[in-house]
C-alpha cells in the first residue's frame, strides 16, 4: 500500500465530509472515504417528504435552504455506519471483484473509510476488494461527497444508491424493479463519469415490445430500463472530470473532486465541483454548476433527469401502475428509501481483460 495524503472537505465547521480514492503505483487500488452528508430542504420538510415542484433552474442551479440530516462518523469502525458486504461479483456485474469483510479491503484510517483491492483470490480467477452499504436509508434530499477516485488498471469504482440490500430488494421487487441511482461510475482511462438511473419491470420476453408486463417482482425474468448509453458518441449520461494518465509514471487517480446529488420527486441532478453556498447559520443554500474545464469538449459538469423527459424512466410506469396501484408514486421506483453504496469492481465491462473466473 503506497503512502498517500487524504485531505478533508469541510462543508462548514460542524459538518465534515469527504470521499477520497487513489490507485497506488504498485498496481493495487485504494479507496478512502468520509462519505457525504444528506440534506433535506426546509421548504419541503423532512428528507422523506415529497415535493412536486422542480428545484432546478435553467442554468443548472438548485436553491434551498437545506439543513443537515445525516453525517457519517468514520472515526468509528466501518461496521458502525455500514454493512461490509461479503459477496462474489460473479452474478452481479460479473467483474473480477470478490467482496470480503476480513479487514483487508475495508477499514478506517485517519478518520477516513478505506476501500481497497487488496489481493488475488486463492486459486486465481478473482481479486479481493471492498464494498460497503450504509445502514441508514434515505428518501429524497441532497447528498455531498468529496472524492479522489481511482483510475487505470481496469478498475470500476462507483458511488451509488440501492434499495434494501445487495440484491436491490425493495418495495417493487428485486433489482432492477426497485431501481438504482448511479451518482458516479467510471472505468479505467475514461476522463468522465456516468450518472445513470436504472429501473425495470417483470417480463417473460425481455424488453421486446410484445412481451408485455409481468407482476413478478423481476424474478426470474425482467427487462432493464436504463439511461446508460454505451455509444462513444453519447454524452447525455456523462459529466467531465479530468484527463487520465495510465502510463507507468501516471498518478492512476483523479484529483479530489466534490460530487453532489439532488434527488427530488421526479427529478435527479448530479454535479462535479459545483459552488456550494451557505448562509450565516451554516445551512446549504444553493448549488451552482462549474464551468467546463479545458478539454471537456461537449461534456458538461452536471447532468439531470426529469421523469417527464426521460423515456427509460417512463417505461416502467405500466409495471408500477398495474402491479402496485395506490402504492407507487409517479416517480417510482425512485420514491422509496435507498442506501449509499461504495465499491471498487475490477473489469467486468466491455473491453476489460478481466471477467469473473478468468486469469487475466
Amino acid at each position: 500500500l503506497a503512502q498517500a495524503h487524504f485531505g478533508v472537505f469541510e462543508v462548514h465547521p460542524t459538518s465534515r465530509e469527504s470521499c477520497e480514492a487513489m490507485a497506488s503505483r504498485t498496481g493495487r487500488t485504494v479507496l478512502a472515504a468520509i462519505v457525504g452528508a444528506a440534506y433535506g430542504s426546509l421548504r419541503g420538510g423532512d428528507v422523506s417528504e415529497r415535493r412536486a415542484s422542480s428545484l432546478l433552474t435553467n442554468t443548472g442551479a438548485v436553491h434551498g435552504p437545506f439543513t443537515l440530516k445525516k453525517q457519517f462518523d468514520l472515526q468509528r469502525p466501518p461496521s458502525d455506519e455500514f454493512d461490509v458486504v461479503e459477496v462474489a461479483d460473479a452474478f452481479l456485474t460479473h467483474s473480477c471483484a470478490n467482496y470480503v469483510s476480513d479487514g483487508s479491503t475495508v477499514f478506517s484510517r485517519d478518520g477516513s473509510l478505506v476501500l481497497k483491492v487488496a489481493s488475488q483470490c486463492s486459486g486465481g480467477g478473482c481479486m479481493n476488494s471492498g464494498r460497503v452499504m450504509s445502514r441508514d436509508s434515505f428518501k429524497y434530499g441532497l447528498f455531498v461527497f468529496s472524492a479522489k477516485v481511482p483510475k487505470c488498471n481496469y478498475v470500476w469504482p462507483a458511488i451509488w444508491l440501492l434499495p434494501g440490500n445487495t440484491h436491490g430488494e425493495g418495495s417493487y421487487g428485486r433489482w432492477p424493479c426497485s431501481g438504482e441511482i448511479d451518482i458516479l461510475e467510471t472505468v479505467h482511462d475514461h476522463n468522465f463519469a456516468t450518472f445513470n438511473l436504472i429501473g425495470g419491470y417483470g417480463s417473460e420476453g425481455g424488453c421486446a415490445t410484445e412481451a408485455g408486463t409481468l407482476c413478478n417482482g423481476c424474478v426470474p425474468e425482467y427487462c432493464v430500463s436504463t439511461t446508460y448509453n454505451e455509444s462513444k458518441e453519447a454524452t447525455a449520461d456523462r459529466y467531465f472530470i479530468e484527463d487520465v494518465d495510465c502510463s507507468a509514471d501516471g498518478t492512476h487517480a483523479w484529483r479530489e473532486h466534490t460530487f453532489v446529488l439532488s434527488w427530488q420527486p421526479g427529478e435527479l441532478v448530479t454535479w462535479v465541483d459545483p459552488t456550494l453556498t451557505y448562509d450565516s447559520e451554516g445551512r446549504l443554500t444553493s448549488v451552482t454548476p462549474a464551468s467546463p474545464p479545458e478539454g471537456a469538449g461537449n461534456i458538461a459538469t452536471w447532468r439531470y433527469y426529469q421523469r417527464e423527459s426521460t423515456p427509460t424512466w417512463q417505461a416502467v410506469g405500466d409495471y408500477m401502475q398495474q402491479c402496485f396501484p395506490g402504492q407507487a408514486a409517479d416517480d417510482a421506483p425512485f420514491d422509496d428509501g435507498f442506501k449509499i453504496v461504495l465499491n471498487i469492481a475490477v473489469g467486468g465491462y466491455g473491453g476489460a481483460p478481466c471477467l469473473w473466473g478468468t486469469e487475466a
